[in-house]
C-alpha cells in the first residue's frame, strides 16, 4: 500500500458541501463495535467529511464514544438479534412459547419491514437532501446489506467491512439458478473485465443481495430493479450505465492510515477484512 496521507482523498462538492460517510453495521457487540471503531477513526483522519453511524438503539452506548470523534450517531429500534440476515437463524425457543409458528413468523416479517424501513429513513436524511459526490460512500458490515441496495438507489459507493470471516455461505443451489433465471447476467459475470464485479465476487458474498427478499424490497420501497445490475423494466443488464457513471473501475487505495489498518476500497463492494 502507498504511504501517502489519506487526506489526499477526494474533498468537499463543487459546491462546498462535504463529503458524506455512512457506516451502517447490525449485530452483536461483535458484528458492531469494530465498525464503530472505524468510523471514529475514519472521522478522526478525514476531518472534512460529515460521518454517520447507523446500528441498533440497543448499542446506544456507542453514542458517547462516537460523539468524541463527531460521528453521529442514528440509532434503528431493531433488536440486535433480529437484524436482516440474522432474521432466519432465529430459534422458535427465543419467543415466549404461547407463540405459534405463524405468528413467530409474522412477527419476523413485522420487524424486517420496520427495520428497512428505518434504513431507508436514515440514509435518506443523509444523502436524500443533495445529490452526491464522488468522494461520498456507505460502508456496512455483513448484516446490514441494507445499506449495499441504498447505496444503489443514492448513487454512491459502498463498501463491505467485516471482522470475521464470512458468516454464511451460497446455498449450493444458487449458480445453477441464478444461471437458469439470468442468463445475460450471469454470462457477464462470467467474462467481466479486470477489475470489475465478476462472479467470484457473487459467490463469495454478493449472492445474498439477489434473494427473493431483497428483491420484493428494491421494486416496492426503493423503486430499484428486484435484480441488482438490471433495468427495472427490461430485466436485462446495465453495464453500458455503470460503465458510463464510472461504477465499474478498478479498486484504488484511499490511502486511509487508521492505527490498526491500511482501507483498500473499490468502486462498488471490496470485502475488507479487519
Amino acid at each position: 500500500a502507498p504511504e501517502a496521507s489519506a487526506r489526499t482523498m477526494d474533498g468537499c462538492g463543487g459546491d462546498g458541501r462535504r463529503p458524506r460517510a455512512v457506516f451502517m453495521a447490525f449485530g452483536t457487540h461483535g458484528d458492531v463495535f469494530p465498525i464503530a471503531a472505524l468510523a471514529a477513526a475514519f472521522a478522526n483522519d478525514q476531518q472534512q467529511y460529515t460521518v454517520v453511524f447507523i446500528t441498533h438503539s440497543a448499542h446506544q452506548s456507542l453514542s458517547t464514544h462516537l460523539a468524541v470523534s463527531k460521528v453521529r450517531y442514528m440509532p434503528v429500534a431493531s433488536p440486535p438479534a433480529l437484524a436482516s440476515e440474522q432474521l432466519d437463524n432465529i430459534s422458535y425457543d427465543s419467543v415466549q412459547s404461547n407463540a405459534g409458528p405463524e405468528s413467530f413468523s409474522r412477527r419476523k416479517e413485522i420487524i424486517q419491514t420496520e427495520h428497512r424501513k428505518a434504513c431507508l429513513a436514515s440514509v435518506e436524511e443523509v444523502f436524500g437532501n443533495d445529490p452526491s459526490i464522488h468522494s461520498d460512500f456507505i460502508v456496512i458490515n455483513f448484516f446490514a446489506l441494507e445499506g449495499c441496495h441504498l447505496a444503489e438507489l443514492f448513487q454512491v459507493k459502498c463498501i463491505i467491512a467485516a471482522p470475521y470471516f464470512l458468516p454464511y455461505s451460497a446455498p449450493s443451489s444458487f449458480e445453477r439458478q441464478f444461471k437458469q433465471s439470468f442468463p445475460l447476467l450471469y454470462k457477464y459475470f462470467q467474462e467481466a473485465p479486470p477489475n470489475t464485479v465478476c462472479w467470484t465476487d457473487i459467490t463469495h458474498w454478493m449472492w445474498a443481495l439477489f434473494m427473493e427478499s431483497w428483491g420484493l424490497w428494491r421494486n416496492d420501497c426503493l423503486n430499484l430493479s428486484p435484480i441488482p445490475y438490471t433495468d427495472p423494466v427490461t430485466n436485462l443488464p446495465l453495464w453500458h450505465v455503470w460503465f458510463q457513471q464510472g461504477n465499474c473501475r478498478a479498486p484504488r487505495i484511499l490511502a486511509l492510515k487508521c492505527s490498526y489498518l491500511w482501507l483498500l476500497v473499490s468502486s462498488y463492494g471490496l470485502a475488507v477484512f479487519l
